[in-house]
Protein backbone atom coordinates (compact mmCIF):
# COMPACT_ATOMS: atom_id res chain seq x y z
CA UNK A 1 0.00 0.00 0.00
CA UNK A 2 1.52 3.62 -0.91
CA UNK A 3 0.91 5.79 1.68
CA UNK A 4 1.54 9.59 -0.21
CA UNK A 5 0.03 12.29 0.89
CA UNK A 6 -1.54 13.56 4.71
CA UNK A 7 -5.21 12.47 4.50
CA UNK A 8 -5.13 10.00 2.23
CA UNK A 9 -4.51 6.88 4.94
CA UNK A 10 -6.26 4.21 3.65
CA UNK A 11 -5.92 1.53 6.76
CA UNK A 12 -8.09 -1.91 5.58
CA UNK A 13 -8.24 -5.02 6.86
CA UNK A 14 -7.18 -7.74 3.68
CA UNK A 15 -11.16 -8.81 4.02
CA UNK A 16 -12.48 -5.52 3.84
CA UNK A 17 -10.62 -5.26 0.27
CA UNK A 18 -12.74 -6.11 -2.71
CA UNK A 19 -11.41 -9.50 -3.96
CA UNK A 20 -10.86 -8.02 -7.28
CA UNK A 21 -8.78 -5.18 -6.25
CA UNK A 22 -5.17 -6.58 -7.13
CA UNK A 23 -3.03 -3.63 -6.24
CA UNK A 24 -3.85 -0.27 -4.55
CA UNK A 25 -3.19 3.08 -7.09
CA UNK A 26 -0.06 5.00 -6.11
CA UNK A 27 0.76 8.52 -6.72
CA UNK A 28 4.38 9.91 -7.43
CA UNK A 29 5.53 11.69 -5.14
CA UNK A 30 9.02 13.68 -5.02
CA UNK A 31 11.80 11.33 -4.62
CA UNK A 32 13.91 13.49 -3.16
CA UNK A 33 12.02 13.00 0.50
CA UNK A 34 12.20 10.23 2.95
CA UNK A 35 9.84 7.36 2.98
CA UNK A 36 9.04 4.66 5.99
CA UNK A 37 8.33 1.04 5.55
CA UNK A 38 5.43 0.14 8.00
CA UNK A 39 5.32 -3.54 8.84
CA UNK A 40 2.20 -5.29 10.84
CA UNK A 41 0.18 -8.11 11.29
CA UNK A 42 -3.12 -7.90 10.52
CA UNK A 43 -5.39 -11.01 10.88
CA UNK A 44 -7.26 -12.98 7.96
CA UNK A 45 -9.33 -15.70 8.15
CA UNK A 46 -7.74 -17.09 11.86
CA UNK A 47 -4.44 -16.61 10.60
CA UNK A 48 -1.54 -13.59 11.45
CA UNK A 49 -0.94 -12.15 7.38
CA UNK A 50 1.96 -9.28 7.72
CA UNK A 51 1.24 -6.44 5.39
CA UNK A 52 3.12 -3.24 4.63
CA UNK A 53 3.03 0.11 3.65
CA UNK A 54 5.12 2.36 2.19
CA UNK A 55 4.45 5.95 3.60
CA UNK A 56 6.05 9.20 2.41
CA UNK A 57 4.63 12.04 5.11
CA UNK A 58 5.45 11.77 9.15
CA UNK A 59 2.01 12.97 9.93
CA UNK A 60 0.52 10.40 7.96
CA UNK A 61 3.19 7.38 9.78
CA UNK A 62 1.62 9.12 13.20
CA UNK A 63 -1.80 8.58 11.53
CA UNK A 64 -1.57 5.17 10.71
CA UNK A 65 0.52 4.49 14.04
CA UNK A 66 -2.76 5.51 15.95
CA UNK A 67 -4.85 2.86 14.43
CA UNK A 68 -2.54 -0.39 14.49
CA UNK A 69 -2.50 -1.50 17.65
CA UNK A 70 1.05 -2.00 19.46
CA UNK A 71 1.31 -5.44 19.54
CA UNK A 72 0.73 -5.60 16.23
CA UNK A 73 3.74 -3.50 14.75
CA UNK A 74 6.17 -5.62 13.73
CA UNK A 75 8.61 -2.96 11.88
CA UNK A 76 9.61 0.56 10.81
CA UNK A 77 11.90 1.44 8.25
CA UNK A 78 13.20 4.83 6.74
CA UNK A 79 14.53 4.67 2.93
CA UNK A 80 16.38 7.31 2.23
CA UNK A 81 17.75 9.10 -1.44
CA UNK A 82 21.46 8.79 -1.84
CA UNK A 83 23.72 10.68 -3.46
CA UNK A 84 26.93 8.98 -3.77
CA UNK A 85 28.02 5.57 -5.37
CA UNK A 86 26.12 2.55 -4.95
CA UNK A 87 23.09 2.37 -4.23
CA UNK A 88 20.05 5.01 -4.71
CA UNK A 89 18.32 4.33 -1.41
CA UNK A 90 19.61 3.46 2.53
CA UNK A 91 17.36 1.36 4.06
CA UNK A 92 17.76 1.58 8.12
CA UNK A 93 15.50 0.11 10.55
CA UNK A 94 14.08 2.23 13.47
CA UNK A 95 14.96 1.44 16.72
CA UNK A 96 11.88 4.16 18.24
CA UNK A 97 9.95 6.50 17.40
CA UNK A 98 8.56 9.67 19.48
CA UNK A 99 6.19 12.32 19.30
CA UNK A 100 7.96 15.59 20.24
CA UNK A 101 7.20 17.26 23.61
CA UNK A 102 4.48 20.49 22.64
CA UNK A 103 7.43 22.77 23.73
CA UNK A 104 9.42 21.48 20.51
CA UNK A 105 7.22 20.74 17.99
CA UNK A 106 7.22 23.50 15.53
CA UNK A 107 10.99 23.17 15.64
CA UNK A 108 11.75 19.33 15.29
CA UNK A 109 8.80 18.46 13.25
CA UNK A 110 6.49 15.69 13.73
CA UNK A 111 8.38 12.77 14.83
CA UNK A 112 11.52 12.21 16.49
CA UNK A 113 13.62 9.06 15.42
CA UNK A 114 16.31 7.03 16.85
CA UNK A 115 17.64 4.82 14.32
CA UNK A 116 18.51 1.26 15.04
CA UNK A 117 22.25 1.06 14.96
CA UNK A 118 22.30 4.85 16.64
CA UNK A 119 21.97 5.79 20.11
CA UNK A 120 21.25 9.29 19.09
CA UNK A 121 17.72 10.94 18.88
CA UNK A 122 17.09 12.62 15.61
CA UNK A 123 14.42 14.83 13.68
CA UNK A 124 13.03 13.95 10.09
CA UNK A 125 16.27 15.53 9.16
CA UNK A 126 18.21 13.45 10.93
CA UNK A 127 19.83 16.43 13.21
CA UNK A 128 20.24 15.55 16.66
CA UNK A 129 18.31 16.76 19.03
CA UNK A 130 18.54 17.15 22.57
CA UNK A 131 16.37 15.35 25.18
CA UNK A 132 13.18 17.32 26.26
CA UNK A 133 10.25 16.61 29.22
CA UNK A 134 7.13 15.29 27.78
CA UNK A 135 8.09 13.45 24.40
CA UNK A 136 5.52 10.39 23.76
CA UNK A 137 6.80 6.95 23.10
CA UNK A 138 4.82 5.84 19.50
CA UNK A 139 7.12 3.18 18.62
CA UNK A 140 9.71 0.91 20.65
CA UNK A 141 11.45 -2.05 18.14
CA UNK A 142 11.34 -5.70 20.06
CA UNK A 143 14.87 -6.15 21.77
CA UNK A 144 14.35 -9.80 21.77
CA UNK A 145 16.49 -11.19 18.71
CA UNK A 146 14.35 -12.74 15.94
CA UNK A 147 13.79 -16.68 16.22
CA UNK A 148 14.24 -18.66 12.56
CA UNK A 149 13.12 -21.68 12.06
Amino acid sequence: MFITAPGLVQYLHPSLVAPRQSRWPAVTLSMERPWCLLVHDVSYKGQKVSQTCLVGWDNTLVDLLAEIPVANLTGIARLDRRRDSGPSWSFNWIGALWAPAPCEAEAVGPLLLQLDNDPQVRNGCLRRVDDKPGRRLLFEAPRTPLRWG
